[in-house]
């Protein structure tokens, strides 16, 4: 398992890196960007793609221990922490861009967007990749197809899960007792009502080839 996890993050590390791959989607940067934070960051393949500038102070949060190794192999000058994404373990105003591609989809959206605003400074940016329906139909038909029943029935209950934030904002837990996931898919709506609540503005969707959210804290 951990040697396909390493294959994986060296594969995400190579997209993010080529220009030319339709795969890939890169966070912008921009000059007043000093501090930037990445939840769910991996092996820190966004970060390290993003050839920052130096003295620019890049920190990535994960909440798997080897891929934190990973990173801190390939990239000296960046910070890994390992936390939960609902739980960041940085002051109040401490970055000015948060960054999350694909992992928000994971965790407790309320929770974990309320914690980015939080350690983002007013007038910060956020950038997120979501998941869309489509993501979560297509795991759901490879599942039917090769006949993964525990599988099958995990992405069904995703699925359930994205319907009921999408209409009440709530979200449940996989398993209940011990949460391990709260996977969901999201929408233009969900979303928008979430970042609102967290206390951003100038929320910006497009639907392109990613599902791609920017906001501005306020």
């Amino acid at each position: 398992m951990i040697a396909d996890t390493a294959t994986y993050h060296r594969r995400e590390l190579s997209v993010a890196r080529d220009r030319d791959d339709p795969r890939r989607i890169m966070p912008p940067i921009m000059p007043g960007h000093r501090q930037i934070l990445d939840v769910g960051c991996g092996a820190g393949q966004t970060l390290i793609a993003s050839n920052l500038d130096a003295g620019v102070l890049a920190v990535g949060v994960d909440i798997d221990h080897p891929a934190l190794l990973q990173g801190r192999r390939a990239a000296n000058d960046i910070r890994f922490v390992r936390a939960r994404g609902e739980s960041l373990p940085f002051e109040n105003e401490s970055f000015d861009l948060v960054i999350c591609r694909v992992a928000l989809p994971y965790m407790h959206l309320s929770k974990a967007l309320a914690e980015m605003s939080r350690v983002l400074r007013s007038d910060g940016d956020l950038w997120l990749v979501l998941h869309p329906l489509s993501v979560s139909l297509e795991g759901l038909g490879t599942n039917i197809r090769h006949f993964r029943l525990k599988a099958v029935a995990y992405r069904m209950w995703v699925v359930l899960n994205g319907l009921i934030l999408h209409t009440f904002g709530k979200q449940w837990s996989w398993p209940p007792r011990k949460p391990i996931s709260y996977e969901t898919w999201q929408t233009n709506a969900g979303v928008q009502r979430a970042l609102l609540a967290a206390g951003f503005t100038h929320i910006l969707i497009s639907r392109q080839k990613h599902f791609v959210v920017t906001a501005v804290r306020t």
